[in-house]
């Protein structure tokens, strides 16, 4: 399954840059060149969402749980 997520990139005063997930806040990526905070950003969301399906898998296997996937538009 393809995810798609909106990166929001900053150039820093010091030199850089920072990259930052909207939909995972947990995730953030720096690097000195654009593409270097945007491949550290993959990585950063790659780990993030790996925690989140771990522990997902251990609250269904410790419950008696139903995943249900819902779509809902954007409103923007």
């Amino acid at each position: 399954m393809i995810m798609h997520y909106t990166i929001i990139l900053d150039a820093q005063a010091d030199g850089g840059y920072t990259a930052r997930c909207v939909e995972l806040s947990e995730a953030l990526g720096k690097g000195s060149t654009q593409g270097e905070a945007l491949a550290s950003i993959r990585e950063s969301i790659e780990l993030v969402h790996d925690a989140r399906c771990e522990v997902l898998h251990k609250t269904m296997g410790a419950v008696n749980s139903e995943i249900i996937r819902i779509e809902v538009a954007d409103a923007a």
